[in-house]
């Protein structure tokens, strides 16, 4: 394997490279394809995990649509470039900067507004952003009820199991809500 030094210079090499295709070729499919092969090409076998989980490109797809996956291909692998240089351009323990590097604290006092607002910026389909408005609605309702904690508890329930097929920042976000059912809710709206 090539020293440290060396695979230094080279990917703050590739990090101009890719920041000047990027600002004048961000939507051209063979300029991002260009940039993806180099990529692919100096950090395969060198980055543990480098080209994990990469979407697929299709030839088939139109030429927007492939320019959209190269992008999402792009920042990941720069992503990854960026974690082992911080990582001492060392693979040992690179599993775990990762790890500690995606903790974010959770909002144990994280109220129903605080949580519509966070992921109401998020980039998520439509249809799913509506059905996690509509569930934390419901949700919110129930925990305004003037009703003991168990019997909040029982009709929350469902929507544990609701949350569970969601993704781990979604369910992050909305997890800390579910002990809401220890506070008293004024009109249906907490204190935040």
């Amino acid at each position: 394997m090539e020293d440290k030094q060396e695979l230094r210079k080279m990917i703050e090499e590739d990090f101009r490279y890719c920041e000047e295709i990027w600002g004048s070729y961000s939507h051209d499919k063979e300029k991002l394809g260009e940039m993806f092969t180099r990529l692919l090409t100096h950090y395969e076998g060198k980055i543990d995990g480098f080209d994990q989980d990469l979407a697929v490109i299709q030839n088939r797809e139109p030429s927007a649509d492939s320019a959209q996956v190269y992008r999402r291909n792009i920042l990941l692998l720069l992503e990854r470039m960026r974690g082992f240089l911080d990582n001492g351009c060392s693979n040992e323990d690179l599993a775990a900067y990762y790890i500690r590097k995606e903790q974010k604290p959770v909002d144990m006092n994280a109220g129903f507004t605080s949580v519509r607002l966070s992921l109401g910026m998020r980039q998520m389909p439509e249809v799913e952003k509506q059905e996690i408005m509509e569930k934390l609605n419901e949700m919110e309702a129930i925990c305004a009820k003037a009703v003991p904690r168990g019997k909040k508890w029982d009709l929350l329930r469902s929507y544990l199991v609701w949350l569970s097929g969601k993704d781990v920042e979604t369910v992050m976000e909305i997890l800390p809500l579910f002990f809401k059912i220890n506070t008293v809710i004024v009109q249906g709206r907490e204190n935040d």
